[in-house]
C-alpha cells in the first residue's frame, strides 16, 4: 500500500507538524508514502494528483477546507479527509464529507497518529480487489466500488456504478471476503455496501442508483444497528 497525502494549512508550522507525525507514522509502519504540502487553498484545489488521505485547514485565506475536500473528492470519492482546525461552526457541512475525525489546535500529536492509525486501516480495507467477469472483458474491480451483489436464479451478480459483472461464488463467500464495515447483508438475496445508501426505512434502503434493497423483517432491528454504527464510525 502506498500513501498518498496532501496537507494544506496556511499557517507552514502546523504542515510542518502534521508532515512531521506522518513522517513518524510511516517510519514506524515501514509504509511508502508521498505527501503534497499547501499553504493556500487554490493551489490544493487545482492539484492534479489523487489523494487517499489528505489534513486541511477549515479556512485558508479566501477557500475553506471544505471546498477543498469536496474537488478531492471529485478525483477519489475516498479520499479520507482530517480537519485541523478550531472552528466547529463547520462541523455539519463536514460531516457531510464523512470527515474521519476534527483535530483542534493545537495539534495533540497522539491523537493525529491514532487518526492515522485508523485511517490507513481503512485504506488497506477499501484497496482489496476481484477480478470479475462482465460481457466481454475481465476487470479488477475494487471492494470500494461494488455497490451491491444479488443472487438470481442461477448465478450471482455483483453491481457497481456503471457496470455488473457475473461470479461463480455465491453470497456466504462474498460475506467472508467483504471485511470492510461498510457492507451488511440484510436480507438472503443481497450483499450492500453502505456508502451507496440514499435513503432508508425500516424495511428497505434505496441506493443512489435508485436500487431498492429490501430488509429482511427478521434483520430489521440488527440492520438499523450495524447502519447507525457505520454512520458514527464515519464521524
Amino acid at each position: 500500500m502506498v500513501i498518498n497525502a496532501l496537507i494544506c494549512d496556511d499557517e507552514k508550522k502546523y504542515v510542518d507538524e502534521i508532515k512531521m507525525c506522518l513522517d513518524d507514522y510511516c517510519y514506524d509502519h515501514s509504509l511508502t508514502y508521498t505527501v503534497d504540502t499547501f499553504t493556500d487553498g487554490l493551489s490544493a484545489i487545482n492539484s492534479s494528483n489523487a489523494y487517499n488521505i489528505a489534513f486541511l485547514d477549515i479556512e485558508i485565506g479566501n477557500v475553506s477546507g471544505i471546498e477543498i475536500a469536496k474537488a478531492l473528492k471529485d478525483k477519489n470519492k475516498n479520499v479520507i479527509v482530517f480537519f485541523i482546525t478550531a472552528y466547529e461552526k463547520y462541523i455539519d457541512d463536514a460531516m457531510n464529507l464523512f470527515a474521519l475525525r476534527f483535530i483542534k489546535k493545537p495539534i495533540d500529536h497522539k491523537r493525529l497518529y491514532n487518526g492515522i492509525d485508523k485511517a490507513v486501516d481503512l485504506i488497506n480495507e477499501d484497496e482489496i480487489s476481484f477480478y470479475l467477469k462482465d460481457s466481454k472483458t475481465i476487470k479488477n474491480v475494487k471492494a470500494n466500488e461494488i455497490m451491491y451483489i444479488e443472487i438470481g436464479d442461477h448465478k450471482t451478480m455483483v453491481f457497481t456504478e456503471n457496470n455488473s459483472y457475473d461470479s461463480s461464488e455465491n453470497l456466504d463467500f462474498w460475506e467472508r471476503k467483504l471485511t470492510n464495515v461498510c457492507f451488511s447483508r440484510p436480507h438472503k438475496s443481497f450483499i450492500l455496501n453502505m456508502e451507496y445508501i440514499d435513503t432508508y426505512q425500516r424495511n428497505e434502503v434505496t441506493l443512489k442508483n435508485g436500487k431498492i434493497i429490501p430488509i429482511a423483517y427478521r434483520k430489521q432491528k440488527e440492520f438499523r444497528k450495524i447502519f447507525w454504527d457505520y454512520l458514527r464510525r464515519r464521524k
